[in-house]
Formats: C-alpha cells, structure tokens, sequence
C-alpha cells in the first residue's frame, strides 16, 4: 500500500484530521519520493529507510522541518502497525530543534511591511492585490490570529469592532474566538468588500501565499526567511501586548506559557537584566 493511500484513505478519516493537515503531511510523503524516486510504500517504513530519508532532509532543510516529517512518518507508521498493515514498530532516532530567541518586526518594519503590501499589484478573487494584503496583514497584526483563521473569516463574522474567529478555522477547532481591531483594520477590509463570501478568499495555489509574502517582506527591505513570515506578525502583536503588561497567553490563546514565551522577543518584551542591577566597574 502506497503511504499516499494509507494517509487519505484510512488515516485521515479514522483520525478526523482535515486537509491542511492531510496537505502538510503530503509534502513531507512528496519529499520522500523525490529521493526513493518513486511514491514511498508502508514497506518502506523500517529503520534504515526512514533513518536514510530523515539524514537527507537535516542536510538540505531546517532542523524544524525534519522534525516536522520525522513526527509525520512515525504518526503514519504508528498507525500501520497497530493496524497490522506492518509487523515493524517505529524506530527513528530523536530530532532536536534548537531553541531560537523569538523575533517580531519592530513597529518601523512593520510599517514598511504593511506600506510594501499597499502596493502589490495585480488582483486576488477580483480586489486589488495591494488592498487584499494590507487589510490581511493589519488583520494579523490587530488579532494576533493564525493566517488559516484568517483565511477562513468571512464577511458576516466582521464588524467595526472586532472579528469573530470559528472554531472549524482555528488551529483545534476547539472554540470560537472574538477579537477585537482597530478602525484603520476595519477601513482596510472594508475596503476590500465583494459579494464573495470569504473576506480573503486566495485564488491561487495554497503554498504560493508564503511565496507572495515573501516577495514583499523583500520589497520592503526586510527578511524573507522561513522566520519572517505570518508568525512573525503573530509574534509582534504578542510582544507589544506583553509589554504593555497584557497578558500575551490569554491572546494567543496558548494551553502553556512555555509555549508563548517562544513567542516574546526579548527586544519588546524586556525584563529586569543582569546588567540592570550588578555594580558598575570598569
């Protein structure tokens, strides 16, 4: 059986996942057939295979994203054994991301960020490219929302004093979210309005948003890193917010606080330094 198969056919259904999620497991299985040079089977999950797999994608991608695929393919593989489509059991060595010091835009950068995107050309589902990524980009900014909510609001969740974010958008779909947005948002997306349901609707192939975001981060002279896309905007409404004293896990509506403080750059969000209170020498 192709992993192909077993992921849409069987793992995807019987685990609910949805298809972002059947999407980014996708690439991770494209990956792999790109080196095997045909689509990877369920015979293909044992030790050497993925171990020569996951050694390809540390030396031609970021840590991150072979963790990423590391945590994919032993999902999958799980799964096929306790199914009994393999009698192999997952063993695949630990991936360690290192721990990076959290980076938001300054209010200078994003400001060249968001006048960057005023002026794309072109038009996405029929509104002005520069129109449809500025009001996008200030909705980020205001409501701290992942880029997938952002994608899935639509017009009746829009009001001149905030968003209402749904569940079956948000990462979990556990619960609605209200946020609110300042009237410069709201007079963005207004400006973008169209009989179209969705307020963003993209008319283009679903990875290429990164792409186009990365064409403006450099047009306004910024990064266009894998770090300097939409969490990075999600990262600065946190760090402004926890600097003004707010608390920035009730926002980003974290579980843990280990995990919004991957969030807060120190930069913004500035506690008490050694250097604040040692003796002054020298």
């Amino acid at each position: 059986m192709l992993l192909d198969n077993l992921l849409t056919d069987l793992y995807a259904p019987l685990k609910g996942i949805g298809l972002r999620t059947v999407r980014i497991y996708g690439f991770t299985l494209t990956a792999w057939a790109d080196l095997l040079g045909r689509p990877p089977e369920v015979a293909d999950l044992e030790e050497l295979e993925v171990a020569r797999f996951l050694s390809h994608r540390l030396a031609t991608r970021s840590t991150a994203t072979a963790a990423k695929d590391r945590a994919q393919i032993r999902a999958l593989w799980e799964f096929a054994a306790r199914r009994g489509l393999t009698d192999k059991w997952p063993q695949i060595r630990r991936i360690r991301v290192p721990e990076r010091v959290p980076m938001a835009w300054t209010t200078d950068e994003l400001q060249r960020l968001l006048d960057a995107a005023g002026e794309r050309q072109g038009a996405i589902a029929g509104v002005p490219a520069g129109k449809w990524w500025r009001a996008a980009l200030l909705a980020c900014y205001d409501t701290g929302e992942r880029i997938a909510a952002i994608l899935g609001v639509e017009w009746r969740d829009v009001t001149s004093r905030g968003i209402m974010f749904r569940a079956e958008n948000r990462k979990g779909s556990t619960r609605d979210l209200w946020r609110p947005i300042t009237q410069t948002c709201y007079e963005a997306i207004e400006a973008t309005r169209t009989d179209r349901v969705l307020v963003w609707e993209w008319d283009r192939c679903p990875s290429n948003l990164w792409r186009h975001l990365g064409m403006i981060c450099r047009a306004a002279g910024l990064p266009d890193d894998r770090g300097s896309k939409f969490h990075r905007i999600r990262k600065t409404h946190a760090s402004y917010a926890a600097a003004a004293g707010l608390d920035a896990q009730r926002l980003l509506d974290h579980a843990s606080p280990k995990t919004t403080r991957a969030y807060l750059d120190p930069r913004i969000v500035r506690p008490p330094d050694a250097t604040d209170v040692l003796p002054k020498v020298g």
